[in-house]
């Protein structure tokens, strides 16, 4: 009986730890603790007192719960603690959440993204910022008080699927003693509603080490009855550039599809990088681009599938920067904008489009901009319609000549409605605590997420990214043109003078392959994302939320909601002033959950 009693003790003393290891701290002599938490946070490698560490949004303590629409894309992060000794050969798996009454299993075969959604798992990878390289306020943020809490140390970002190759990153992955070993999950929840209910599916987060299961963390997800849109209500632009050396077993035509597709999947226009864009009209190089717009080649029958299936881009640029394309004298510019705008009127008459002139005028290069607008304008034929562009703030002596404005600072409110007169345009790039979002490495991780709240709010049509794989120093700096080694040095923008630091700055995606630092290759012909962009694609379908909410109670309704996590931003911060709208993941999810809750209901 005495013995009878022990095994029965062992065996409830096994399942108590499948049941609460995300809440032991001793689970082996090497891994210290297990837990969870939303998309909303980064998560350093040495901070192991993490406020959510004791239950956060997500996760209570034991359970992992998400709730969203169909094809909804919801992401968490599951974090491995270590001890003094580190671990060796820790991975992560998830089993297909199942549907209580009907037993359908959600989340399909990573990267086939078919209807039933897809399940796709990342180990985080750690970049140092030292404490003389931590990025000061500049073009980033306006003041020391607009910096995140966090400047230094081991900061999340690219995301290394489990398929990379093992020992850098690709699943098991080896922890070193007494940090973080985050790990990311994207769950693409099914397109199908015919074939899958809504309703509760449950599964399970299984952490080993070894090859033993130490940990198992209940999974709970709740399948809205509502479709999130394939289309975007807010648009995000991004430049990318410089990616075919990098993959010299693809063609380029291969790496143009990978762009676009990874993109699509992120809800954001890659565009602006491609030949299209660099050069003089051709008929045959924009029918070959159609498919891009009108979306034919984002489908399943070209090879496409996920979010954005059969939507097209939003936005086209003739002339990337400032790109020489349509001649130096005023009859060369004559006829090719003439080109431009008969193409697009009788091919893609919904498309935004523009002339990229140059980028950042200083005052003194004013004059040539006026001359060679003032030859646009003064067109006789359809070409004066071509709508001019730059990388400027509403007016000044360019008033007249520019119809399409940029801030890379600021969005004064006040001048929306008169730089908005005769289809002119006007909305924001990069990034600028405390007025919008950040794109440097030592930001918060919702300074994405929060971009598309303001565009959202304030009517802004779209975000422009100057670049997404700026896998080269500058070239106006003094390591101009040289390739980076974007897995250990997180300075991406250097040049002489005042700007010499902006960790992360240009890289939302970085290289499966590495020909230029072997011992960096992780082994896989695809773009691996980023906690940035992850958060990119939150706050893209927290305002396609927004918008189907709004159908039902009305915008100024919404907005009272979203005022409680950003009341401020754009022309109403001052530069000097801490961030108004909140840095934590959690405030946005609640925000979120009201909003699904006028969707559903």
């Amino acid at each position: 009986m005495k013995n009878k009693r022990k095994a029965i003790f062992r065996i409830i003393a096994s399942v108590m730890l499948v049941l609460f290891t995300g809440m032991n701290s001793e689970l082996t002599a090497q891994v210290q603790s297990v837990w969870a938490l939303g998309d909303g946070e980064k998560v350093f490698r040495e901070d192991l007192g993490h406020f959510a560490k004791r239950g956060n949004y997500t996760w209570d303590g034991s359970t992992i719960r998400l709730k969203g629409l169909y094809n909804e894309v919801l992401a968490f992060q599951v974090i491995v603690e270590t001890g003094s000794q580190g671990a060796d050969n820790v991975e992560i798996a998830v089993t297909n959440p199942l549907h209580r009454s009907t037993g359908k299993a959600i989340g399909g075969s990573t990267l086939m993204y078919g209807p039933a959604g897809t399940i796709e798992l990342f180990s985080q990878h750690y970049l140092y910022v030292r404490e003389d390289r931590y990025t000061r306020p500049a073009w980033f943020y306006g003041s020391p008080e607009a910096a995140s809490k966090q400047m230094t140390g081991w900061i999340p970002d690219a995301l290394i699927p489990a398929d990379a190759r093992p020992g850098l990153g690709g699943f098991p992955v080896d922890v070193g003693p007494d940090r973080n070993q985050g790990f990311w999950v994207d769950l693409h929840l099914p397109r199908d509603q015919e074939n899958f209910p809504a309703g509760l599916y449950e599964g399970s987060v299984n952490v080993y080490e070894k090859g033993e299961l130490i940990s198992n963390i209940p999974l709970e997800v709740t399948l809205l009855p509502g479709y999130l849109p394939d289309e975007n209500n807010t648009n995000v632009w991004l430049f990318t550039a410089d990616t075919y050396p990098y993959f010299p077993g693809l063609a380029e035509e291969q790496v143009d599809r990978m762009l676009k597709f990874e993109g699509r999947r992120h809800r954001i226009d890659v565009t602006g990088g491609f030949a299209a864009q660099r050069s003089g009209f051709s008929d045959e190089m924009m029918s070959e681009y159609k498919g891009w717009l009108d979306g034919s080649a984002y489908t399943p029958e070209n090879g496409y599938r996920g979010p954005g299936e059969g939507t097209g881009e939003e936005l086209f640029i003739v002339g990337m920067y400032g790109s020489n394309v349509l001649g130096d004298t005023r009859e060369e510019m004559h006829e090719q904008s003439d080109l431009w705008v008969n193409w697009f009127a009788g091919n893609a008459p919904d498309i935004n489009y523009f002339w990229y002139i140059t980028d950042e005028p200083p005052a003194e290069r004013f004059p040539w901009v006026i001359e060679r607008a003032g030859w646009i304008k003064s067109n006789p034929g359809p070409g004066r319609n071509l709508p001019v562009f730059t990388t400027r703030g509403y007016g000044g002596e360019l008033l007249g000549s520019i119809d399409v404005w940029s801030s890379g600072t600021n969005v004064v409110l006040e001048n929306l409605p008169a730089a908005r007169k005769n289809d002119g345009d006007y909305f924001f790039y990069n990034g600028y605590r405390p007025r919008y979002g950040s794109v440097i490495l030592e930001a918060a991780a919702v300074d994405f997420r929060v971009n598309s709240w303001i565009l959202y709010k304030y009517d802004i049509s779209r975000h422009f990214i100057w670049h997404g794989t700026h896998w080269q120093h500058n070239g106006q700096g003094p390591k101009g043109r040289l390739h980076q080694n974007v897995f250990t040095n997180p300075l991406s923008f250097t040049n002489f003078g005042q700007y010499s630091y902006g960790n992360g700055d240009g890289i939302l995606f970085y290289p499966g392959r590495m020909p230029y630092y072997p011992q960096e290759d992780r082994g896989i012909d695809r773009l691996i994302p980023s906690l940035r962009l992850k958060n990119i694609r939150r706050g893209q379908q927290d305002a396609a939320i927004m918008w189907m909410a709004e159908q039902k109670v009305g915008k100024n309704r919404i907005i009272e909601i979203i005022n409680q996590v950003v009341p401020r931003a754009l022309s109403e911060v001052e530069r000097e002033e801490p961030v108004p709208w909140s840095e934590h993941g959690d405030d946005y999810d609640r925000v979120r959950e009201r909003l699904l809750d006028i969707v559903t209901n």
